[in-house]
């Protein structure tokens, strides 16, 4: 049974268990309930909301009737900057005039944590991403940010993870990161607008079209006159916002951090979403060529072999990619591997809303910077192939209204797939076309080398297609 933790600051007395002492020496995991004692009074922890080992801890804890979200930050970790910059950000934000959480307490005993804790809000979620939901609260959204710049205040982190909505209302929350222009009173255009585009690009190219059409409520409620121009404008600062969240966002999945299980060493490297990670741990790496030879094989080439197999509860595909001889290793082994490839831009996808197969992990084995045999974990995905279905009949006005936003978010965003045969795009029972095989899927930074495969794509796609009616339509509709 695990030891229960409980960690006690008190203006006389501060004692620290087992425990809290492991979450400060950098345990990843900790289980609840535990017992937290703050000034006197017993709060029982039922859930961790966030943990970054050895520096920050959030818990949902309960005190008699009384809710509240907790933040512990260890003191050898700067945890007093990070506590006086949480309170300086509440004080920023109730100045603006903002709704948040109220404040419950803050504690500063210098032994090994100190602490800050807010009223819990009932029934909050993440604002929503999804397109209904978020034409329902566009304003509310626009306007409190408009509200924050108003005052020359701005949250330097913005995600929709850290705005809450509750019964209509709009919280902000991650106070730590509400910061102010100490230069003038309220923010700068450039300012305003680049921090604006920094909440946009967190939702997905379609969400973030209806904030785009509504961004005139943004320029009423800072007093500025809204010309055509500026919707054009405002397109740079977009594409300089989306450049900067894409690069942080894969090169966290590539590195250990909250959302990433990954590890480099002289013989592997991995990397895995770490809600899987969590569940499965390393015995299922250590494992991985027994569950392809034992799974159910969808295909045994000398290239690749691809196996479903069902573990933890979760059906999965294995994708491993073989080494066929010494000059395959020898072309193959100072590149990143396919299965790094497939990973990445699976993330990528997801990122930008196209549909596919829950991207779950990589694993290359490797020999110092030499790779070997690598294999890429994806959930499994129940769709059948399109060129199977459409050969038994025509494709519905929305199934083709969805490959057409396939092909128009690959093009916005200049991205080849490299293979767009139609056994590479799948049909689930709900009417969503998952796109697969990305290991040669590739960002352009040139218009002209885009282009130059963009028309591969087109000429691969067709070539499925000896309808020519069929062929035809899809022509006129997707390019």
């Amino acid at each position: 049974m695990n030891e229960p933790l409980s960690y006690v600051i008190s203006k006389d007395k501060t004692e620290m268990s087992t425990g809290i002492e492991r979450f400060l020496k950098g345990q990843e995991k900790l289980s609840v309930p535990f017992d937290l004692t703050i000034n006197g009074k017993i709060y029982v922890c039922t859930d961790v909301l966030r943990l970054l080992p050895g520096k920050r801890l959030v818990v949902k804890a309960e005190n008699d009737s009384q809710k509240l979200v907790i933040k512990l930050f260890s003191l050898a970790k700067k945890g007093k900057r990070e506590l006086a910059r949480e309170k300086q950000g509440y004080q920023l934000a109730t100045q603006a005039g903002v709704k948040l959480a109220e404040l419950a307490f803050s504690a500063e005993e210098p032994a090994g944590c100190c602490a800050i804790a807010y009223q819990y809000i009932e029934n909050a979620v993440p604002f929503p991403d999804k397109k209904k939901m978020l034409a329902k609260h566009v304003d509310e959204l626009l306007h409190l940010v408009a509200t924050l710049h108003n005052a020359g205040v701005f949250q330097s982190d913005f995600h929709l993870g850290n705005v809450l909505i509750a019964d209509n209302i709009l919280y902000l929350i991650d106070l730590a990161s509400v910061e102010n222009n100490k230069a003038t009173e309220s923010l700068s255009k450039q300012q305003s607008l680049t921090n604006l585009a920094t909440l946009i690009v967190q939702f997905k190219p379609k969400q973030q079209q209806v904030l785009i059409h509504r961004l005139q409520q943004y320029y009423l409620a800072r007093g500025w006159e809204f010309y055509k121009q500026e919707q054009e404008q405002f397109t740079h600062y977009i594409n300089k916002a989306w450049q900067k969240r894409k690069t942080i966002y894969l090169k966290k999945r590539f590195r250990n951090c909250t959302m990433t299980a990954y590890r480099k060493s002289f013989h592997q490297e991995y990397g895995f979403r770490r809600s899987f990670f969590d569940k499965v741990g390393e015995e299922f790496i250590n494992e991985i060529d027994n569950l392809v030879l034992n799974g159910t094989i969808l295909k045994a080439g000398n290239s690749t072999t691809v196996s479903q197999v069902n573990y933890a509860g979760k059906k999965l595909v294995i994708k491993r990619y073989n080494i066929k001889g010494f000059w395959h290793f020898l072309r193959r082994c100072y590149r990143p591997s396919r299965a790094a490839v497939s990973w990445k831009n699976g993330n990528l996808l997801q990122l930008l809303g196209v549909a596919t197969p829950k991207p779950l992990g990589f694993i290359e084995q490797r020999f110092g910077p030499f790779r070997k045999v690598a294999y890429l974990i994806c959930e499994h995905s129940k769709g059948r192939e399109l060129s199977a279905v459409f050969n038994g009949r025509d494709p519905s006005e929305d199934e083709l209204s969805r490959l057409k936003d396939i092909f128009l978010i690959l093009n916005s965003y200049q991205i080849s797939h490299g293979d767009l045969k139609a056994t590479n795009l799948l049909l689930t029972k709900k009417g969503k076309i998952h796109l697969i095989d990305l290991d040669v899927m590739q960002e352009h930074s040139s218009i002209r080398s885009f282009r130059r495969a963009c028309n591969k794509d087109k000429k691969r796609f067709l070539k499925n297609w000896q309808d020519l009616n069929i062929k035809e339509f899809f022509e006129t509709l997707l390019f």
